[in-house]
């Protein structure tokens, strides 16, 4: 609904329709209801209707053209999966979003969301994916695309900005955290996420590879307030110093209570770990896309460790554990940087639960860093509440440039990267 001016013209008064503003870049939203309050007026939740943002979001708006925006059908699949390979000639490393049957499918499982931007004859010219995560009540951004002849002409702002209106709000009472992980080769895509409410976290250098250059990656956030103040586990977190400075970050951001330090040292029953060395078995699966999955798990037990190793881009994630003791993470430990060794694996990374100080001493200790204090990242199925977790990763060779918005380099001035 828009505004509106009257014009007084010959003692007759008509009504002029003024175009509403909202500055994104004044009021840096540091929730998901910031950024949705102002728009709540010019945005729909229902999907299957094509939408336009007509509303100016800088002081002065751009001549670009401003798109219409609808969600992707199964039959569209061909045309993001061509923008996505003509963009990166052909070097995306993930091939799965340069597959029309496996975007396809993803548009099909109603765990994605795609959102196409078209120009005035309906044709299109880019797209955005959303991963839905119901479960974990968490969603995650991807793979926004322009095609290549409408770069410079399309607003690529006001299309970024107006599908992440669409979809947020969409699923404003299901999602309570959006994140994703952003290019630090430019900084151009930081600085319009960051007005979609999505902030700096955790640091992850050396994780990507892009036209086939090595680059590092930020990850940004954003929360439903609630997730924060009154979802989040109540258990104050328990710590190692070298933590601090990455919780001292989030703490600033997220008005986040004084933790509990941890100064012990770690033991380890040798005869045990020859014991337990003997039972560990591996696993692993290799997909068509060329990612394999990895699984360390000891015979007759419940305990594993499991990871996803992508040889494209040469990193070790998605990282999973449950252990009995630490001897067991230990044990596994070794074993996930015996292979990252063998692989000559540029990046690994994994979530340390921010309540379990002895597994964030022992991935210290084998030389994962923490470079990120993510509060509320998991839900704890036994509570209901958000559990807070630490991002600990390791890389090899040298950083290349890096460009970062201002909230980006002072996590890395907090962390001491």
């Amino acid at each position: 609904m828009a505004s509106k001016e009257y014009l007084i013209q010959d003692e007759v008064i008509y009504p002029q329709l003024i175009e509403p503003r909202v500055i994104l870049n004044e009021i840096k939203p540091k929730y998901i209801q910031e950024f949705l309050k102002p728009f709540e007026y010019y945005i729909s939740t229902d999907l299957t209707k094509e939408f336009r943002l007509n509303v100016k979001i800088r002081k002065k708006e751009s001549k670009k053209f401003n798109p219409f925006l609808r969600l992707a059908t199964p039959e569209d699949a061909k045309h993001i999966a061509k923008i996505v390979k003509d963009d990166y000639e052909g070097t995306y490393p993930y091939k799965e979003m340069e597959d029309p049957k496996n975007i396809e499918k993803l548009i099909k499982s109603e765990n994605y969301k795609f959102i196409l931007f078209l120009n005035e004859e309906r044709r299109i010219v880019g797209s955005i994916c959303f991963k839905i995560d119901l479960k974990e009540q968490k969603g995650y951004i991807r793979t926004f695309v322009v095609r290549k002849k409408w770069l410079g002409k399309l607003d690529a702002k006001k299309a970024y900005i107006a599908a992440c209106l669409l979809i947020m709000n969409k699923f404003r009472n299901i999602i309570s955290l959006w994140w994703a992980e952003f290019r630090t080769a430019d900084a151009k895509a930081q600085y319009i996420t960051r007005e979609c409410g999505l902030r700096p976290i955790a640091w992850l250098p050396n994780k990507d590879r892009f036209f086939d250059k090595i680059e590092s990656d930020l990850l940004m956030i954003n929360y439903n307030e609630r997730r924060i103040t009154e979802c989040r586990n109540k258990e104050i977190p328990h710590i190692i110093p070298s933590v601090m400075r990455c919780y001292l970050f989030s703490a600033k951001k997220y008005n986040l209570e004084n933790p509990r330090i941890l100064n012990s040292s770690l033991e380890n029953n040798y005869e045990d770990l020859r014991d337990l060395n003997k039972r560990i078995e591996i696993n692993k699966r290799k997909d068509k896309y060329n990612y394999v999955e990895y699984e360390f798990h000891i015979k007759n037990s419940t305990s594993y460790f499991r990871f996803l190793y992508t040889p494209k881009v040469k990193n070790l994630e998605k990282t999973k554990y449950k252990v009995k003791n630490p001897t067991e993470l230990f044990l596994f430990l070794k074993k996930f940087i015996s292979l990252a060794n063998r692989l000559d694996i540029r990046y690994f990374e994994s979530y340390v639960s921010a309540y379990k100080p002895v597994h964030q001493q022992l991935f210290y200790k084998m030389g994962f860093i923490p470079r990120g204090y993510i509060p509320g990242w998991q839900l704890n199925h036994f509570t209901g509440l958000f559990d807070d977790y630490i991002l600990f990763n390791s890389y090899k060779y040298d950083l290349e440039k890096v460009e970062l918005i201002r909230e980006g380099k002072e996590l890395l001035n907090y962390i001491k990267i």
